[in-house]
C-alpha cells in the first residue's frame, strides 16, 4: 500500500512538473498557505509578485538587472562604483579558477540565481579546487529559471563571479533588504528586512522595520540583534534603495554594511517567487497595500491559459 501511494506522489509530481508554471504555482502556494492565490485580483504581496512574474514581467530588463555581472554596470552608472564588492574574476570556464594567485578570502558564485556559492576563508588544497571547479560546472548548466518558475532568469548568461569576501571571517554577513514600494509621486513607502544569524543549517532570524528604522514591526527567531549602531548608514542604504527603485513599481534591494562602508548585494523583481513567508502580523496585507502595482488587462500566454481554470481544492489536499 505504501508503495502504491509512492507511485501515485510520483506519478503526480511528474504531472504537476507538466503543468503551465502559473498551475505549478497555484500548487505550491496553496501547499504552503493552505488557500489559492488571487492572481487575476492581487490584494497581498505574495498574490502580487505572482502576478508580475505571469501577467506584468518585464522579463529582459529584469534579467539584465537580476544578473549579478550586468547589474554593475547599472549600479556603477546610478549611484558609483564605490559601492560595488570587489570583483577579482569572472568566466564561463571554471577551470580558469586555477589560473588564480589566490582564492583565499573570496566568494564565488554565478550570476543567474541565488543559494549557489562558495566562500573561501582559507587556501584550498588541490583536491578541494577540483571539487570547487566541478561544483561551478554544475552551477552553469543549470537553468535557474525553472527552480521556482521565474521566467526572467532563463534571459541570463551563465557566468562564474569571484569576489573579494567581504566579512570579519567569524559570522555571515548581515542582509538588509529594502522592500521599496514607488508611490509614483516622488515618494516611497519602504520595509525593511534584517536577516542575521546566518549560522550552519540554523533558522535565521530576522527582523521587519516598516516605514521605520528605529521601531521594529517585529521580529523572527530573535537573538537581540540591535540596528541602531548602524541607523546613519542604513539612512543613506535608504536612500540609495529609493535611487535605484525610481523606475519601478517595487524591487527589493539588498545591501551589506561592513566597518561603516556600504555594498550592494542585489536588486530582486520577484522574493520568494512569490512565496514568500514569515510575512505575518498583517505585513503579507501591508506590503501587498503599499505596491501600487501597474495592471496590463492582457496575460502573458502561458498565464492567460491557466488561469481561468481553478484547481480543485480537493484535488491539492492530496499532494
Amino acid at each position: 500500500m505504501l508503495k502504491l501511494k509512492a507511485e501515485l506522489r510520483k506519478g503526480f509530481v511528474y504531472l504537476l512538473k507538466k503543468m503551465p508554471w502559473s498551475y505549478q504555482d497555484k500548487v505550491y502556494y496553496f501547499q504552503k498557505f493552505k488557500r489559492l492565490p488571487n492572481i487575476r485580483e492581487p490584494k497581498l504581496f505574495n498574490e502580487k509578485i505572482l502576478y508580475r512574474k505571469y501577467m506584468t514581467s518585464d522579463h529582459v530588463r529584469y534579467a539584465n538587472l537580476s544578473d549579478k555581472l550586468l547589474v554593475r554596470d547599472y549600479i556603477a552608472g546610478t549611484i558609483g562604483e564605490d559601492y560595488l564588492i570587489p570583483l577579482i574574476h569572472q568566466t564561463d570556464d571554471p577551470i580558469s579558477l586555477l589560473s588564480l594567485p589566490s582564492l583565499k578570502n573570496t566568494v564565488i558564485k554565478p550570476n543567474h540565481g541565488s543559494g549557489m556559492v562558495e566562500i573561501v576563508l582559507e587556501e584550498l588544497d588541490c583536491i578541494q579546487k577540483q571539487l570547487l571547479i566541478r561544483r561551478c560546472d554544475e552551477w552553469l548548466h543549470k537553468d535557474f529559471s525553472h527552480h521556482a518558475r521565474e521566467i526572467h532568469y532563463r534571459y541570463i548568461k551563465p557566468r562564474i563571479l569571484v569576489e573579494q569576501y567581504v566579512g570579519d571571517g567569524k559570522f555571515a554577513a548581515v542582509d538588509y533588504k529594502f522592500h521599496m514600494f514607488n508611490k509614483k509621486d516622488g515618494n516611497f513607502e519602504y520595509v525593511l528586512q534584517v536577516i542575521y544569524n546566518r549560522v550552519g543549517s540554523a533558522a535565521l532570524s530576522m527582523s521587519f522595520y516598516v516605514n521605520n528604522l528605529k521601531q521594529s514591526f517585529y521580529k523572527i527567531r530573535d537573538t537581540g540583534f540591535d540596528i541602531s549602531a548602524d541607523y546613519e548608514t542604513l539612512e543613506r542604504a535608504l536612500a540609495l534603495s529609493k535611487q535605484l527603485a525610481s523606475d519601478f513599481d517595487y524591487v527589493r534591494v539588498d545591501w551589506y554594511i561592513h566597518e561603516g562602508h556600504i555594498y550592494f548585494g542585489e536588486l530582486t523583481f520577484t522574493p520568494g517567487a512569490g512565496m514568500v513567508t514569515g510575512l505575518d502580523n498583517g505585513l503579507n496585507q501591508i506590503m501587498g497595500d503599499m505596491w501600487l502595482q501597474d495592471r496590463k488587462t492582457e496575460a502573458l500566454p502561458e498565464a492567460k491559459e491557466s488561469g481561468d481554470v481553478p484547481i480543485p481544492a480537493a484535488v491539492l489536499k492530496k499532494i
